[in-house]
């Protein structure tokens, strides 16, 4: 079940909250249960295999957690690491290891073609961040099978995240008052929700026609490249951003505060900083479970420069079984590498306009394997870019322009979401906004339309 559908707006989601709060009033066990079966049955509204995918990974993993609670145990946490591995590993990578074996030893294995499960990558994320906060005894109480099962299931989250951690989660599903109806979360929470609805459906699904056709063929037109790049450097930016606020927004209907994943990255003054706005849980998640074990910058220069390389390596491979991820990986870490020689090492900065500027561009360069189909795709667009075969303005119709304007304005002007609550207060002009901005937007629910992120 996709947020921006007739489905989810005006019937999974208004019978999920009512009969929350219905439960909640007689037992919260009841409306905690109720939750989770109504998260599963959101999941499974994609394929009903994914049910017991979601449900094998939640009690094997909390039959680990519990030998860790017990004993913490080295060999019963790398095994449960492994686990989770495995899973994610079998779904998401095993066409990908076969094909490069075929092609490396010219050996003939068969391929699957197994259907990756969406939001695997994410919850398989959490639950290994949970094993770790156990191992290293930072997990603040032992919670119950209940609260678990919501913390990896809960479904504003479970597709595209954030990638939260347990204590950040799980206190919340127990707190007393977070069972009662507020009429202040109500209100942020449909005016958030309605602004990343608006983000997703008015501006990225536009922005991802541009980018699609371009991708495809850009005709060795220099005008052509550069506007497909920056269509799609806009498209991803309000796709997952947009995703981020609504589910920032549907968790705030049920008292629960998500943390913040998206922070005007595009205003990032140098490469480090980016990734601090961007994705900002993956990023912590990285730092937490990868960096830092591997010596993070507690160890030589050299090594430092290698833990980031072999970190963005790993999150290049996460995105996506290809190559070409990997390469937009490859290509954070050499930037993040240079950066710090640049900036720790040899001490050097920059004054901060052309700081973002070039931190831009380089994020917009770097989008182009990241979204290209195959290494044909992502060549024939550079080379437009940088050797084009012609500079013909071409044709673009009106209201394009109208939407690089607004996609300008709104990602180097407008305010992130963490700063819109931080400020918030309910008013009836920010009704009638959010109001509008979800009516206009269900004008245009003609299409499937997935959100960029559930691919990984």
């Amino acid at each position: 079940m996709l947020f921006p559908t007739f489905t989810f707006i005006l019937g999974f989601l208004p019978l999920t909250i009512i009969v929350y709060y219905l439960l909640a009033e007689q037992s919260h066990i009841s409306a905690r249960i109720w939750l989770i079966a109504a998260s599963f049955v959101f999941y499974s509204w994609f394929n009903w295999s994914y049910f017991f995918i979601l449900a094998s990974s939640i009690l094997v993993n909390h039959l680990f957690a519990v030998m860790l609670y017990r004993n913490r145990s080295k060999t019963v946490f790398i095994t449960g690491v492994i686990f989770n591995i495995l899973l994610l590993g079998y779904f998401k990578y095993y066409d990908f290891f076969v094909e490069n074996i075929n092609a490396l030893f010219g050996t003939s294995w068969t391929l699957k073609h197994i259907l990756l499960p969406l939001g695997i990558s994410f919850f398989t994320f959490q639950q290994i961040s949970f094993l770790q906060q156990i191992y290293n005894n930072t997990l603040s109480k032992c919670y119950s099978f209940s609260s678990y099962s919501l913390f990896v299931s809960f479904f504003p989250q479970l597709i595209a995240g954030p990638i939260v951690l347990p204590n950040e989660m799980m206190s919340q599903f127990e707190k007393e008052e977070n069972y009662r109806p507020k009429m202040e979360n109500i209100a942020a929470g449909i005016y958030v929700f309605s602004l990343g609805l608006a983000k997703k459906i008015l501006l990225a699904d536009f922005f991802a026609v541009i980018a699609d056709a371009g991708f495809v063929n850009c005709g060795g037109n220099f005008f052509q490249a550069w506007r497909t790049a920056l269509a799609y450097t806009f498209q991803i930016y309000f796709d997952f951003s947009g995703y981020c606020d609504m589910a920032i927004g549907i968790a705030l209907l049920f008292n629960i505060q998500l943390p913040v994943n998206f922070n005007s990255p595009y205003l990032a003054a140098n490469i480090s900083d980016f990734w601090r706005k961007w994705h900002i849980t993956l990023g912590r998640f990285l730092m937490t479970s990868i960096y830092i074990p591997l010596g993070g910058n507690r160890v030589g220069k050299f090594r430092n420069c290698c833990n980031l390389l072999l970190t963005f390596f790993i999150s290049g491979l996460w995105h996506g079984a290809s190559w070409l991820f990997v390469l937009w990986g490859m290509l954070h870490g050499a930037a993040l590498v240079l950066h710090r020689i640049w900036s720790k090492f040899l001490g050097f900065s920059m004054p901060l306009l052309p700081a973002r500027i070039l931190t831009f561009i380089f994020v917009l360069l770097a989008w182009v394997p990241f979204r290209a189909a195959n290494w044909g795709q992502a060549q024939r667009l550079y080379s437009a870019m940088f050797a084009p075969d012609s500079w013909n303005w071409g044709t673009l119709a009106p209201e394009y322009y109208l939407l690089f304007a607004a996609g300008t304005i709104i990602v180097f002007a407008g305010k992130p979401v963490c700063v819109l609550l931080k400020n918030f207060r309910p008013s009836w002009s920010r009704t009638v906004l959010a109001a509008a901005l979800i009516t206009v937007s269900m004008f245009f629910f003609v299409k499937y339309s997935p959100f960029i992120y559930f691919n990984f």
